[in-house]
């Protein structure tokens, strides 16, 4: 079994990496708003792009926002920012292993799993491009949740055993 220090790290690097994917995801949606020629890093190939995701509907507020609050509502941001703040989340959480906060650490890594695979649905059957930026993400929540889920399991082995007897 992994350390809980270990472990810690990890979900810190892979915090950290989102971070950057996030921040990128952002820059490029925000530089095609901005300049519809731009043509960024991770468009590849024909059907390998991540350029088709960024501007569709689905790259502010997952899509479902603007039906809630309307399109320019200060809720629609792009899902990069999301991605950002989640990550920023995410490497706080993992600095204390107290329970409660593992708790809420463990629930936000399923929510983003749960977004991981809305979008991805999103990607295969209404975008139909292949998104490099997006499956980095989707890999990255994966491995996270993976790891908060190794962290809680481990806290809770740690608490079971170390539980006072009756007479202490």
């Amino acid at each position: 079994m992994v350390q809980l220090g270990t472990v810690n790290r990890i979900i810190k690097a892979y915090a950290l990496i989102g971070f950057c994917v996030s921040a990128y995801a952002l820059y490029v949606e925000i530089s095609l708003e901005n300049d519809p020629d731009f043509k960024p890093l991770c468009d590849l190939r024909e059907y390998v792009k991540c350029s088709s995701a960024f501007i569709s509907p689905y790259a502010k507020g997952f899509g479902i926002i603007r039906y809630i609050f309307g399109e320019d509502s200060t809720f629609n941001v792009p899902n990069g920012l999301t991605g950002m703040l989640f990550y920023t989340l995410s490497f706080a959480l993992s600095c204390s292993d107290r329970d409660n906060v593992v708790n809420i650490h463990y629930y936000l890594a399923i929510a983003s799993n749960v977004s991981t695979i809305y979008l991805a649905s999103v990607l295969v059957f209404v975008v139909q491009e292949l998104c490099l930026v997006c499956l980095t993400t989707y890999f990255i929540n994966a491995i996270s949740l993976l790891c908060v889920s190794s962290k809680r399991r481990q806290l809770l082995l740690l608490s079971t055993h170390h539980k006072p007897c009756k007479g202490d």
